[in-house]
């Protein structure tokens, strides 16, 4: 099935038609002028630590903390938690074999690990939110591109969680714009700012969605902009089915 990460990752010719400014040095000095530090509790990510699990994890227990009014170390203070937690986790990133339930054990290590991502991650939402906050804002799909759900809406911004080591990427901005896009022809707007977030690294940037649109896209409105993009998408994954 069609998702996110492969529209970003292909259909180079689409994305190069519609934002011929998302060029590699446009990221470059996006990285090195319009990226900010928030966290100071950098994390690391250590030899052998399941980073998949441990990030997707710490997102989740993140959004369970906010609903509970607790904080991460409290709620995973009960063994029942964190084996719920966990098998949450690895039914929703390994959906083909791997490790279930009880078998899931964190090391020391990793546990570590976990409740400072969702440290980081709830104050950074505590020192950008001013009123709503929405985990996994859901998006209706257009064409053969599913239904999806979005990281985080925090007010009218919103944000893609990448809990990685390195530098942001143009795939990590296209991913953005597809969630911008399918809200735009769904609901005929979109959020006013869009912005990306690190965990590990403490890092985050925040653009206003006109103006970045505009810029990349030589000249068009987001409206203009994300239905074309997402036209030529489909119309490109229809012939890709057909042949």
């Amino acid at each position: 099935m069609i998702n996110e990460r492969n529209i970003a990752e292909k259909f180079s010719a689409i994305w190069k038609q519609n934002f011929p400014m998302l060029t590699p040095n446009f990221i470059k000095i996006f990285n090195e002028t319009q990226v900010n530090l928030i966290n100071l509790n950098a994390v690391s990510i250590n030899d052998g630590e399941r980073y998949d699990l441990v990030s997707e994890a710490s997102f989740k227990l993140a959004e369970l903390v906010i609903q509970k009014n607790c904080t991460p170390s409290d709620y995973l203070s009960h063994q029942k938690s964190l084996s719920i937690l966990l098998e949450n986790t690895a039914q929703s990133i390994w959906r083909k074999g791997g490790q279930f339930g009880a078998d899931i054990k964190l090391t020391n290590s990793e546990l570590k690990d976990l409740i400072q991502l969702s440290n980081n991650l709830l104050e950074f939402i505590h020192f950008t939110k001013k009123e709503d906050i929405q985990f996994r804002p859901k998006l209706k799909g257009y064409g053969f591109i599913p239904d999806l759900e979005a990281d985080l809406s925090i007010d009218d911004t919103l944000y893609e969680v990448k809990t990685v080591t390195r530098n942001f990427k143009s795939t990590d901005l296209k991913q953005l714009f597809i969630y911008l896009a399918l809200r735009q022809v769904s609901e005929g707007n979109t959020w006013q700012y869009a912005g990306l977030y690190n965990p590990r690294k403490g890092t985050f940037t925040k653009f206003n969605v006109k103006k970045v649109i505009y810029n990349l896209s030589g000249g068009y409105t987001p409206n203009e902009a994300f239905g074309k993009l997402l036209d030529g998408l489909v119309r490109d994954i229809e012939i890709d089915t057909t042949f």
